[in-house]
Formats: structure tokens, sequence, C-alpha cells
């Protein structure tokens, strides 16, 4: 009877995270990501400027996320929006897969779930169609094979540096297999010097062959990142981003998924950044309490992807896949010091069992019925298919005439005009916003039409296509509506556009 509980348990959390992963496609990034991938194949070539946009035609393009893109390119070509949305259902999967075999204990697996359910309610917001999915699945992959190292350090060898090679080329974020590494290793030589000073730290009895097969590691790790299709750009792209957010120019400080998690007030329960506030006290808790115990190379890890989930919401997901293992082994430590094992009977046994069934059912039927997404005010749908929140009317009738000259978008649907129009139509905007450079500080002057006259003059614009829910439709309807120059040819729930009055 335990044992079927246990197995129904895990496997109806399971049947919550494909839950979570089968949602209409809701991302506009997936367009310009599937039009990269269908261009690399088609031309066996990444390239190496700007394609898609007649603003930043020519400008340099580092595209650190082509192996991904070629990837979605041939789910979508073998199996259209429904082999898109599998692939990233599959790859859900097997990232919570991943991180359920590096903390499971078959005696405390109710605990082992309810973290587990923690991490998926912290991650489930970020699970789009974009490269940052297989940075999850590659971060946990590598704590996973670093926790077991000492087992089979020549598996070890040949799967962490060959896993890098493959994360250099799918996002930008790469950067964190070297400082997972280098954090971990670290914290193993802090605490191995430390711990034959200081009695209270314990030793981790790592042998001098041991340390050479880890240095070794970390070595062919670093070499690892060199073997991408961009060079030492590819390598340097993540600093340049970064860089470029510290800036805090005025198109970043207006990107949702950019703002601190510390920021967002009074949003309901289960709301990743609640549940996050939750996990956080929840695991600082544990790691007090587990302080003499404790992993140093954890405890930098736990330190460092806590400050990255301090700074934007999109790296809380990175986050929950450090804190869940070392806050769950903590949880264990206690167990057993307490030995609460022996304490559980039979009867409260299959309670706990009962319960997680129906905890995860519940969630699948609130997910199924978009129950979930409404209480959280998301803009998803269980299913497949692409949001109703795309534009589809309107892009519809810009299909359907034979437009001359540019058409000028709000960024937020470029990338669902290029998945549509191009290489018909380029775009203005879309969200590479790496490519444009200096002219996002310009994106502000769009509220004044003298501004615009000149960049339709120098563009030869004659459409625009504004998103309802754009911050370009908040610069330039006022003055649009009033506009001799422009007219409104269609209006659809979810878009407007405007045609050039040809006096002539």
């Amino acid at each position: 009877m335990e044992r079927s509980l246990r197995y129904g348990a895990i496997v109806a959390f399971f049947l919550a995270v494909i839950f979570f992963g089968l949602f209409k496609i809701v991302n506009f990034d997936f367009g310009w990501h599937l039009k990269a991938g269908e261009y690399i194949y088609s031309t066996q070539s990444i390239p190496r400027q700007d394609i898609f946009s007649y603003i930043a035609q020519g400008n340099q393009w580092v595209d650190s996320h082509w192996l991904f893109q070629v990837v979605v390119y041939i789910s979508y070509a073998l199996g259209g929006i429904v082999g898109s949305i599998l692939l990233r259902s599959l790859v859900v999967v097997f990232t919570f897969i991943l991180l359920f075999f590096t903390i499971y204990r078959k005696e405390y697996y109710p605990v082992s779930i309810v973290i587990c359910l923690c991490a998926l309610f912290m991650s489930f917001q970020r699970f789009l169609l974009r490269p940052e999915i297989f940075s999850l699945f590659f971060l946990i992959l590598f704590f996973l094979c670093t926790e077991n190292f000492p087992k089979h350090p020549l598996l070890f060898l040949i799967i962490i540096p060959l896993s890098q090679v493959i994360w250099a080329n799918m996002h930008g974020l790469h950067v964190l297999g070297i400082v997972f590494l280098a954090l971990y290793l670290f914290g193993d030589l802090v605490q191995t010097f430390l711990s034959k000073y200081i009695s209270i730290i314990p030793s981790l009895g790592i042998k001098k062959g041991e340390w050479k097969q880890k240095g070794l590691l970390f070595g062919l790790t670093c070499l690892a990142v060199l073997f991408n299709a961009n060079g030492m750009e590819g390598i340097a792209y993540p600093y340049k981003i970064f860089a470029e957010l510290q800036t805090k120019p005025t198109v970043f400080s207006r990107i949702t998924e950019l703002v601190s998690p510390f920021s967002i007030k009074h949003a309901p329960f289960p709301d990743p950044s609640v549940v996050y506030k939750i996990f956080l006290i929840l695991s600082l808790v544990v790691i007090i309490c587990q302080l003499k115990r404790i992993r140093l190379a954890h405890l930098f890890l736990y330190g460092a992807f806590f400050y990255l989930s301090m700074k934007a919401v999109r790296n809380v997901p990175l986050f929950a896949m450090i804190a869940a293992p070392i806050t769950i082994w903590g949880i264990y430590g206690i167990a057993d010091f307490f030995s609460v094992k022996k304490k559980v009977t039979w009867p409260m046994s299959v309670t706990i069992g009962l319960f997680l069934i129906a905890l995860s059912s519940v969630i699948c039927i609130s997910i199924a019925g978009n129950g979930l997404y409404h209480r959280l005010h998301l803009l998803r749908t269980f299913g497949f298919g692409i949001s109703d929140d795309y534009p589809v009317e309107a892009v519809t009738y810009l299909k359907s005439k034979n437009i001359e000259g540019n058409i000028f978008n709000s960024s937020d649907i470029g990338g669902y005009l290029l998945w549509q129009m191009y290489p018909q139509k380029q775009v203005a905007l879309d969200g590479r916003w790496e490519v444009y450079g200096d002219f996002l500080k310009n994106i502000p002057r769009l509220e004044n039409p003298l501004y615009f006259r000149e960049l339709a003059e120098q563009y030869t614009i004659k459409t625009i296509i504004l998103y309802k829910r754009s911050w370009e439709i908040r610069l330039m309807a006022p003055w649009l509506k009033i506009s001799p120059f422009w007219q409104i040819t269609r209006e659809t729930p979810k878009a407007i556009i405007y045609e050039k009055i040809d006096y002539t």
C-alpha cells in the first residue's frame, strides 16, 4: 500500500509538471527564433549581421541562440505548433526528472515532492519557448553530475564538457556552467583548508587524485566554451548584455521580467514571486539550522544564485534549481537527527500519500481549466496552438494587402510579424534589443510626430501596426489620432493599423 501510494504520488507530481508545460505559444519571441532557425537550417550558415530589421540592417548580431533556434525550427517543421509545444514540455519534464532524482530519498519522498512543487511554482512562469528553458536543464544537470562526480568521474568528465559545448551554442547564459563549477570547486577548496584548522568544519575527505580529476573537469569545461559558433564574441556576449542591463536604458526598465521579485506587491498565491518569498524563508531557516553541517560549496552557490534572483524575476527559476537540492538535503539532515521516519505511523503515511496525489490532481485540474492562470492574471491557455493575445486578425489583414514601403511596428509583435511575413517584409523592432544599438535611446522620442516623420522618410515607412498593450502605442496614439498624414485602416481587438495618406 505505501509503495503504491509513493509511486502514485510521484506519477501525479510529474503529471502536474507535464500540464505546466502544455500551454499555447504566448511569447512573441518565438517568431524570430523560428525564422532564425529556418534561415540557419536552409542556408547552413549563422547570420553575423542583422537580417530581420530595416532599422538595424547590417548591425552586428551575435546569435548566441542559434542551436536552440535550429532545434525549434526542426520541431516546428516536423509537427507544427504542436511539435514546438511538445519540445518545450519535454525540456521542462526532463529538467524536473533531473531535479527529482538529485534530491529524492525514498523514506522522505513526501518532502521531496513538496520541495519539487515549490521549485515548479517558482519556475513555471518562465516555461516559455525560449533558450532559457535549456539553461534550467543544463544547470540542474551540472548539479547532479557534480554531486555524483566521485562515483563516476570518467563518465562526467565527458558529460559535463560536452553539455557545456551544447549550452554555449544555445543560450547566452552558458557562462553559468563555468560559474557553477568555479563556486563548487572553490567552496570545496576553502572547506578542505579550513577543516584542518577549525574542528567544527567537517572534512570532505577528498583525495589528491580526485582533486586532479576535478581540476581537469573545470579546465575541460572552460575549454568547451570556446567551441561556440561565435568565437570570442559568443563568450563575451553575456557580459555585454549584463553591462547593458546595468546601465538601465529606458527600454530595459520597462521589461517586467527584469524587475526584482521583491518589487512585486500584493500578488495572489501561488504567484511565483509569493512562492519564492515563502521558499526563501524556509530555505534560510533550514540553512541556519544545518549551518554546521552544510557544505561550503552549497552555501556559495546558494548565495550567488540568491543574488541573481533578487535582481530579476527571470532569474528566480535558476535560484530554484540550486536552492531546492540544498534545502532538501538540509531537511533530510534535520529529519534524520530527530528520527522523523521512525515516528511516522502507517495511517499517517497513507494519509500523506493520498494528500499528495490529491494535491497534484487539483493542480492539474486547475491548469487544464485555466483557473490557475486566471487567478494569477497570466495570459496563458492550456493546450496547443497560439495564444489569443496574438494579433492574428490584424496581421492577416496586412498579409492580404500589397503593402508598399516598410511597416513600422511596436516591438512586442515584431517576432510574430517576422514569423508571418519575413522575408517579404522586414520589421522595425523585435525582441533582439542588442542589435539596435543607440536607436533604443530614441524610442521615447516616438511621442514626437516630427521625429517619426523623419523616421518615416528615412526608412520609407508607409504602414504602422501597433499592439494595443505596447509601450509604443502609448507614445504614438495621441498624435496619430489627430495627424493629417496617417489614418486608421483597420482596428482589431489586439492591434491598430494606420496607413500613410498620399496627398500627391
